[in-house]
């Protein structure tokens, strides 16, 4: 009875079917934080939009606005409600406050609009992809994470080629002399996840598939491994050279160094294995959406997106054989007071 009249309520795109048991701590905070975010961001648009009379602008601030407002919010509102918890009531509307243009006393230019819109995008992408791998309770949720991911990432995309339209960043100094390179920013993102690869990642993986003869395991553990650690590694390699760059030689291969099972006096358990694994891919999948948000360079920028697409995957891949083998630890469930 009460999804019939959710149903009525709610437009059937907003009705998910929502968890068949409490969710836990951290995927209630990801949702409330992602519903806060989206608010603020909605009040920061339509100030703005308030204080440019430029048209292009205010096309620019509305398609913005409308989407959080028709796609984002009721998802992360409705998941909330389901559970029980009362959601933070939506604020007024702004643009019936005046007339576009002379919303604020402080003049704010539309390059620092654009700036700002920047910002406050790249951190809907930060949270949003904070969330992927703490929600484990159900995969419904998690798809709705990863489809804001994607759908955040086309938005900060279409603010940085209007931004580069209006020349509106500043951006961070060249790294080389070539107008063209790498900026300093860039140099130290593909150097920065080149590093963790070559330093941790790797190494993590090619010692933990020596320590299981779990044949399901090491199919997802080879996955990783030469899927996508040592193809990304490549591709950031490459980009490095490609800048002039001089690439330190990758560390010694430890596949094959001892049998099966046997890393060295410590066995580590599957449990262990896919835990350490699921932090490491939150991190790095952490690493790529902050590479990402942080160049302005169209090739990184591709680069980055790839890596974050392939990461969200992987975290499937763990997560899908974590609750099949029993092997996740689950943060404590909560429910509301009215729960």
């Amino acid at each position: 009875m009460r999804f019939k009249i959710l149903k009525k309520v709610l437009p059937s795109s907003y009705t998910l079917n929502t968890a068949s048991k409490p969710m836990h701590a951290g995927e209630i905070y990801h949702l409330w934080e992602s519903l806060t975010a989206s608010h603020q961001f909605i009040n920061a648009l339509e100030t703005f939009q308030m204080n440019t009379d430029d048209q292009e602008m205010h096309s620019l601030i509305q398609v913005f606005a409308a989407r959080m407002r028709n796609r984002r919010i009721p998802r992360l509102e409705g998941l909330l409600k389901d559970a029980g918890f009362t959601v933070p009531p939506r604020s007024a509307t702004k643009t019936l406050q005046g007339k576009p243009g002379v919303g604020s006393e402080t003049k704010v230019s539309d390059e620092e609009i654009i700036r700002i819109m920047f910002n406050r995008s790249a951190a809907l992408i930060t949270l949003d992809g904070r969330a992927i791998a703490t929600v484990i309770t159900e995969e419904s949720i998690r798809e709705l994470f990863i489809e804001l991911v994607k759908q955040a990432i086309k938005d900060h995309d279409s603010i940085i080629t209007f931004g580069k339209s209006r020349q509106a960043f500043n951006q961070p100094p060249l790294s080389v002399s070539e107008p063209k390179g790498p900026t300093i920013g860039d140099a130290y993102w593909l150097w920065a996840e080149m590093e963790f690869y070559r330093s941790s990642s790797i190494i993590l993986l090619e010692s933990y598939l020596n320590n299981t003869n779990d044949q399901e395991l090491k199919k997802l553990l080879e996955h990783g491994l030469y899927k996508i650690a040592y193809p990304q590694l490549k591709k950031l390699e490459m980009a490095l050279k490609a800048a002039g760059f001089t690439v330190p030689p990758r560390p010694v291969e430890r596949m094959h160094q001892r049998p099966a099972g046997v890393t060295g006096q410590i066995v580590l358990s599957d449990r262990e294995v896919i835990g350490v694994v699921m932090t490491a891919s939150q991190f790095l999948l952490n690493q790529h959406t902050r590479a990402y948000t942080a160049t302005f360079n169209d090739e990184y920028r591709t680069i980055f997106k790839g890596f974050i697409v392939e990461e969200i995957d992987n975290i499937q891949r763990l997560i899908r054989l974590g609750k099949s083998r029993n092997l996740m630890l689950t943060p404590p469930q909560v429910t509301s007071k009215r729960g």
